[in-house]
C-alpha cells in the first residue's frame, strides 16, 4: 500500500503540475493512464489527490498561505504542487507525518535543492494551525 501510494503522489504531481501550467487535470490523468499502466489502487489514489486538489484548490492554496511567511506567488510551481498534495492529505485526516514526510520526499527528488527544507516548514505549521 506504502508504495501505490508514494506512485499515486507522484502522478499526481506530474498531473497537477500540469495544471499549474494551465492544462485539465482530469483530461491530462486520462492520456497519462493510457500511456502508462498502473495498477488500480495506485490509479484511484492518484485520482482522489487530483480530483481533490483541483475541486479544492482556494481552500488548499489559503491554508498554505497561513501557513508561510513567504509570499505564495513567489513558490515555485513545483512547491506548490508538492505543497498541494500534501495539504489536502493533511485536510483530509491522512497522518500529517506521513503527508510531510512523503512531500519531503517529493520535493528531494523533483524541487530544487533546498526545497524541501521550506516544505517541510511550511506543512509543519500548516499541520499545527490545523490541529489547534
Amino acid at each position: 500500500m506504502k508504495k501505490e501510494r508514494r506512485t499515486a503522489r507522484e502522478i499526481a504531481l506530474k498531473i497537477l503540475y500540469q495544471m499549474e501550467m494551465g492544462s485539465d487535470p482530469m483530461e491530462a490523468l486520462r492520456e497519462y493512464l493510457a500511456e502508462n499502466r498502473t495498477i488500480r489502487e495506485t490509479r484511484e489514489y492518484a485520482e482522489y489527490i487530483i480530483k481533490g486538489v483541483s475541486e479544492n484548490l482556494d481552500e488548499i492554496d489559503n491554508a498554505i498561505k497561513k501557513s508561510t511567511k513567504k509570499n505564495f506567488s513567489l513558490l515555485l510551481p513545483i512547491e506548490k504542487t508538492i505543497l498541494r498534495i500534501a495539504a489536502f492529505e493533511i485536510l483530509n485526516g491522512i497522518k500529517p507525518a506521513i503527508a510531510i514526510d512523503e512531500a519531503v520526499e517529493l520535493a528531494k527528488r523533483y524541487g530544487e535543492a533546498n526545497s524541501y527544507r521550506l516544505i517541510n516548514g511550511i506543512l509543519d505549521s500548516l499541520h499545527k494551525e490545523n490541529a489547534s
